[in-house]
């Protein structure tokens, strides 16, 4: 008898499993990387955080800050005995880095940390020249700086998201499109 050799249809189906679950596992474990939802995720982070940072300075009755640098971003709060920003020690507001780029204005176009700066810092004092200074304050009264936050990608600013606030609302995540087309 002349047996004809070669690979039953099970036989390949079990393979063709095997490898679909394999490379599903790969995938899992590599992840994908989807910059535009890492964005909108990093903006939805900075919202929340500005909220919760008004609200523990009305319930706190304390002066907070937002500061920034091209590596990390915190909370400051006011010391009025010392006269100057110091870090918030709590673990909601610790120092986290900076992923993407910010850029920050007040409503009406003035930088805000040119503004800050003046009122904050004392020229005539030459070791506070490197003190703190936030760009976005936070008052006790519930008020807060108006401001325009701008987050993009280096690699492609022409898609951004934004942050506003008037100083008397809560911050608003703007998106320039809908959240579907990036799914």
């Amino acid at each position: 008898m002349n047996k004809a050799r070669g690979f039953t249809l099970i036989e390949l189906l079990v393979v063709m499993v095997l490898i679909a679950a394999l490379f599903s596992a790969v995938n899992i474990t590599t992840g994908t990387k989807n910059s535009k939802r890492d964005l909108i995720e990093e903006g939805k982070r900075i919202q929340a955080l500005f909220t919760e940072a008004s609200q523990h300075a009305i319930l706190y009755n304390q002066e907070i800050g937002w500061y920034f640098d091209k590596e990390n971003y915190s909370f400051l709060s006011y010391d009025f005995d010392d006269n100057k920003w110091a870090q918030l020690n709590q673990r909601m507001f610790k120092s986290r880095p900076v992923n993407y780029e910010i850029e920050l204005t007040e409503l009406d176009g003035v930088p805000i940390a040119e503004r800050l700066n003046d009122i904050y810092k004392n020229p005539s004092s030459p070791e506070d020249n490197d003190a703190l200074v936030p760009s976005i304050v936070f008052l006790s009264s519930g008020e807060y700086s108006s401001f325009e936050m701008v987050l993009f990608e280096e690699s492609d600013s022409d898609w951004q998201i934004k942050i506003v606030s008037d100083g008397f609302a809560e911050a608003e995540l703007v998106l320039p499109f809908d959240l579907e087309d990036i799914e």
